[in-house]
């Protein structure tokens, strides 16, 4: 059947015309246009959308995930245990000329030697003291080292902490404020300061005047016990909480050890106040005389009113 023939169809000229609006532009027209009635198109017809509107998306299945195959668990082989070979032990070195003095220097050692032999060790462990590098800090900062003073086979030796700074110019100890305290303490007790040795446990000013340290206490150990090896005193007063802990070895502080009956290599000890400290706590004057008067009585001397 030609053309001509085909009967008319009012939904397909209504649809030709709002597929033309939609090539145009068009996305909305009114439902009533003057001079032109729109028929009402059926459920199944194409719906006019907006330009607000969008056609939603169907939803897309899930697909469903595939099984996964287990991981084989592989076994890793055995680490065989490996064998450490430890290297020798290197044999000791034995001790050089310059630490003759200092490593020789010991309460057998020195049994036999004579006066003239002992100071003339004590001479050469002083030399060896003046070229210690073992704190760098306080060889770097002193003027000089600080040895000792007094005689060979004293009836007393002092101890006290570190030299100031009037015994680092000096290089004598207790020669300062603090020293001259302690002479006085010396001369109430019947001693004149000749008739002493005096020494400290450091050899050198430590910076400002604080208090030695632990490892500078112990670096300069060895060169005190050498000194009182070759000394011979036959009582030691140390003063000061360093001089005690350092000689005693032990933490206790001056309250512990005060009044009691100590002894170093044999040697009868007692521990009392530094003067510099009875310079700050004039108060603890009469403490550090009755440690006096003990000392004194047990090394047998009169004891002053």
């Amino acid at each position: 059947m030609s053309m001509e023939e085909q009967p008319h169809d009012p939904l397909r000229d209504v649809g030709e015309l709002v597929d033309s609006l939609r090539l145009a532009g068009i996305r909305f027209l009114p439902r009533q246009v003057p001079g032109f009635a729109v028929p009402v198109l059926p459920v199944a017809a194409t719906p006019v959308l907006s330009v607000e509107q969008t056609p939603a998306e169907p939803a897309r299945p899930v697909p469903h995930p595939l099984p996964v195959p287990p991981v084989p668990v592989v076994q890793a082989p055995p680490v065989p245990a490996r064998t450490i070979t430890l290297a020798p032990r290197p044999a000791p070195v034995a001790p050089s000329e310059e630490l003759f003095a200092l490593e020789t220097v010991n309460e057998s050692s020195t049994q036999g030697l004579s006066l003239e032999e002992r100071a003339a060790r004590l001479a050469a462990l002083a030399d060896q003291v003046s070229r210690c590098t073992k704190c760098p800090t306080l060889a770097r900062e002193r003027t000089r080292t600080v040895f000792g003073i007094g005689p060979l086979d004293a009836e007393l030796c002092v101890i006290g902490e570190a030299p100031g700074a009037q015994e680092d110019l000096k290089g004598e100890p207790f020669v300062g404020e603090a020293g001259q305290l302690l002479d006085k303490i010396l001369q109430a007790c019947g001693f004149q300061r000749s008739q002493v040795y005096i020494c400290n446990v450091l050899r050198c000013r430590p910076p400002a005047n604080r208090v030695p340290e632990l490892i500078e206490a112990q670096n300069c150990k060895p060169f005190l016990e050498a000194t009182l090896d070759l000394v011979r005193p036959r009582f030691i007063c140390l003063m000061g909480a360093t001089a005690g802990r350092t000689v005693l070895e032990t933490g206790s502080g001056i309250g512990a050890l005060r009044g009691r009956e100590l002894f170093w290599r044999g040697i009868p000890l007692a521990v009392t106040y530094h003067p510099a400290y009875l310079l700050r706590y004039p108060e603890k004057k009469r403490d550090t005389w009755e440690d006096m008067k003990r000392m004194l009585a047990r090394m047998g001397r009169a004891v002053p009113p």
